[in-house]
């Protein structure tokens, strides 16, 4: 997300003129027009469709989603360290430094987001409870894309100020480095068979609880039983009446 919001500010600042003072003091970007950074998004966005459709599920079934994970997470504080300094290289080969470093990016985005999303739902206890958990997800989501990118900009332009323009990159690179530890303590949740499917627990819910219509049913036929079975009893037994004997004429 943060690097999303750097680099369309480090591809449209302005080339350096001044000397650099490596390894860190040194400014400036590639100055490039928004069609020309349109043009980049546009490859970009190709060739994450081919990442994502074709390269990230062969990796998964051949390696499993927790290690695609793991070594794409593990990748990413490498190319924010590397990001600033593509500004140094000869002119012949910065765009090629570029291309790369967005190469990198949009495949590490491509291994981290379907594995990260795969494993959230198989870590669930129950089919049910899937609605809660993505929404406390994408919450959470939500909230790192309103703070990053606003805190990254922050310290980007203070490094600009200072003449150390890759200030914001390398912050941004500190946090991805903590992700990459926590990544090494996660382990792959595995589908357990125990546990039904949200078909199976709607099905024992459907069982557990009384159809209305099947109470209709059973007092039709219950009122049905009792109609045919009056019709086959004998007709009730009446005592004959005594005549009174009247007085003798």
């Amino acid at each position: 997300m943060s690097f999303d919001q750097l680099m369309p500010v480090f591809l449209s600042s302005k080339t350096s003129t001044g000397p650099a003072e490596l390894p860190f003091r040194f400014t400036g970007g590639f100055g490039m027009s928004s069609k020309d950074e349109g043009v980049l998004m546009v490859a970009q966005g190709f060739y994450a469709m081919f990442a994502q459709a074709i390269l990230f599920p062969y990796l998964a079934k051949r390696f499993g989603c927790l290690k695609v994970f793991r070594m794409a997470v593990i990748a990413w504080p490498m190319l924010n360290l590397l990001v600033p300094y593509t500004v140094l290289l000869p002119q012949p080969y910065r765009i090629l430094g570029i291309c790369f470093c967005l190469l990198w990016r949009t495949t590490g985005q491509a291994l981290t987001y379907p594995p990260n999303n795969i494993m959230l739902t198989n870590s669930a206890p129950s089919k049910l409870v899937l609605g809660a958990i993505n929404g406390v997800a994408g919450s959470t989501a939500s909230l790192c894309r309103a703070f990053g990118p606003t805190i990254t900009g922050f310290v980007y332009s203070k490094g600009l100020a200072i003449g150390v323009s890759g200030l914001g990159w390398w912050v941004t690179g500190l946090v991805c480095i903590l992700g990459a530890g926590e990544s090494l303590l996660m382990e792959e949740p595995k589908a357990n068979p125990s546990i039904p499917s949200i078909i199976d627990e709607e099905a024992i819910d459907d069982h557990t609880m009384i159809n209305p219509l099947s109470i209709d049913a059973a007092i039709v036929a219950a009122t049905s039983a009792k109609d045919r079975g009056s019709e086959d009893l004998p007709p009730p037994f009446e005592f004959p009446q005594q005549v009174e004997d009247g007085p003798a004429t």
